[in-house]
């Protein structure tokens, strides 16, 4: 979890200009500057923005890049693969209308960042924030309330389209297996082996309690298997000019799976960004019902069994605000007799959504605390 950026930017600035100047067939001059590190970053991978200059065949080039690297110590995750993401944004990037940076290298070598990393090209354009989310300030809420339908829709036509790219004829038919958690059943012993390796061995009565009802409410029949961004949501989207999606961001969680799972989670984030922190939906911006309605309208596809997915995508984050919490408290960013694990906003709704009584304690959260 990126609760604080470590990397040094001038460090990153030298090792990057000598790895680059083995990466580009006959560069000369590679240089790197405006290197910058953003201080929090989102709940996984580190990222770090510079602009590489070099001669090529005589010419200067310049170009914006961002590397997206692995986590060099823990992480909120029990594992990482880099490989993976950068199959995904490659092929969407090449094969599909999903708007995806241009991936131009994956490297293992641990050498530059301590870590594996990709290297991206830099899209230009503006993200709404989840430190404070972009529900409680930023420019989000500088838009007027037609900009902000606009965008919203926009951002569903996107995720529309990721459901519909054909995964087999893209090459990612590797998905498509247990390992990769592909489908309901892998994803939900997924999830509970990861909420295992999370709780250290502390009950977690609410996280417990939720994987429980998961599994005895699972839906029945058949499940559409679609391509999942995993991390659906507004907060990982870049928006160019116009309010139009530029990038789609963050594929550590791709699976194979219903449409549901992403539009669960889509909405679940929505609700903890409002709700679960005590903010009004910003006007503008359609509500549960009018986002599914509006989805099927664009995707052709009727959702069903939401309220079950949006249980899961809750389940989901609190597990990872419980692994987030260790991480906090271990880097001193938290108490030590801190309970965000067991009461924060992702368990308190849950234990909305599937009947439990409410943690005890008072509510905390990783927000304005990274």
């Amino acid at each position: 979890m990126a609760l604080k950026n470590s990397i040094d930017a001038d460090l990153a600035a030298k090792r990057l200009a000598a790895w680059l100047s083995t990466k580009i067939p006959d560069a000369q001059d590679v240089t790197v500057t405006d290197v910058h590190v953003p201080g929090a970053g989102g709940l996984s991978n580190e990222t770090v923005l510079f602009t590489a200059e070099w001669t090529q065949g005589g010419a200067r080039t310049t170009q914006g890049l961002v590397a997206r690297v692995q986590p060099e110590g823990p992480g909120v995750f029990p594992r990482y693969d880099l490989r993976k993401e950068a199959a995904v944004i490659k092929a969407l990037g090449e094969n599909s209308q999903v708007p995806q940076p241009k991936l131009y290298f994956h490297e293992d070598d641990p050498a530059v960042f301590g870590a594996p990393f990709l290297v991206m090209e830099r899209i230009d354009g503006r993200v709404p924030a989840d430190d404070p989310p972009f529900t409680a300030a930023g420019w989000v809420l500088d838009l007027t309330p037609e900009q902000r339908e606009r965008m919203w829709h926009n951002s569903i036509d996107v995720l529309a389209r990721i459901h519909s790219v054909d995964w087999r004829e893209l090459g990612l038919d590797f998905l498509d297996t247990a390992e990769h958690h592909s489908g309901l059943d892998a994803g939900l012993a997924n999830w509970r082996r990861t909420f295992e390796w999370a709780a250290e061995g502390k009950p977690n009565p609410t996280i417990e309690a939720a994987l429980d009802w998961l599994e005895d409410h699972r839906p029945s029949g058949d499940q559409p298997k679609v391509l999942n961004w995993g991390d659906a949501r507004i907060g990982n989207i870049i928006f160019s000019d116009g309010l139009i999606p530029a990038g789609v961001l963050d594929w550590e969680m791709v699976v194979l799976g219903s449409p549901e799972q992403d539009l669960g989670w889509w909405l679940f984030m929505m609700r903890h960004h409002t709700e679960g922190i005590g903010l009004p939906l910003p006007e503008g911006i359609p509500d549960r019902d009018a986002t599914v309605d509006y989805y099927q309208s664009v995707s052709g596809y009727r959702p069903q069994n939401l309220d079950y997915y949006e249980a899961l995508a809750g389940t989901r984050l609190a597990i990872l605000t419980l692994r987030a919490a260790h991480l906090m408290i271990a880097a001193g960013l938290l108490p030590p007799d801190s309970a965000m694990g067991l009461s924060n906003p992702a368990t308190h709704l849950v234990a909305q959504l599937v009947g439990l009584p409410a943690p005890d304690a008072a509510v905390s959260s990783y927000i304005g605390n990274r």
